[in-house]
């Protein structure tokens, strides 16, 4: 399979993953697709996750401790999957998603058996901090537009809660961030149903930041 290929069976998954969610744009972790689909190069996985990325098709959120890393689909990548990618083999995996993920099950050659199992990790020329940075940016992006199309707030209401999301955007850059101000404007602005999924998400990438 080709690193093309890959990454447009891994969007497809993580597609069917935010078809399958209340909200399209939770964050989802990617470790369960490795055994799904018998990937024993992880090499190359990551390469199709990092294409996916830069072409703005997913939004990498950062690591967890054991080296996953979770991922969420943006409106381009699930535009993208509707429309059966480049390669084809989406619509061979619609076709017959069982038969096509037995088909990666296979035995690994002598020489593949012989590499240990390796965690997927970022390299070190695209590090967890900007990768966090660009998911926290892109998800921003998406509650400034769900809130200015949301017609359910008071102009006064929407302005300040806008506001908030400049703070928040503010902070992030920031070397030296307020705990404080940051847990308390997300809190507010959790108190929205029309962003509320968003800002959970948001959350639970910031976090780290504090411990």
């Amino acid at each position: 399979m080709t690193t093309e290929e890959l990454a447009e069976l891994f969007l497809t998954h993580l597609y069917d993953l935010a078809e399958a969610a209340p909200h399209p744009n939770f964050l989802f972790s990617l470790n369960e697709f490795i055994p799904r689909m018998g990937l024993t190069d992880l090499e190359q996985l990551q390469q199709a996750i990092h294409s996916l990325g830069d072409r703005g098709l997913i939004i990498l959120a950062g690591l967890d401790v054991f080296g996953g890393i979770s991922a969420g689909i943006t409106m381009e990548g699930s535009i993208f999957v509707e429309k059966g990618g480049e390669t084809g083999i989406i619509e061979q995996y619609r076709r017959d998603p069982q038969k096509f993920i037995q088909d990666q099950q296979v035995s690994p050659s002598p020489a593949a058996g012989e590499r240990k199992s390796q965690p997927l990790i970022v390299d070190e020329e695209k590090p967890a901090g900007p990768i966090i940075g660009r998911a926290v940016e892109a998800i921003l992006a998406d509650v400034e537009e769900i809130l200015k199309r949301d017609n359910t707030l008071e102009v006064e209401i929407k302005d300040d809660l806008l506001a908030d999301v400049k703070t928040i955007r503010l902070q992030m850059g920031r070397k030296v961030k307020n705990r404080a101000v940051i847990e308390a404007v997300l809190d507010n602005l959790s108190g929205i149903a029309s962003v509320a999924p968003l800002i959970a998400g948001l959350k639970s990438i910031v976090r780290p930041y504090f411990e």
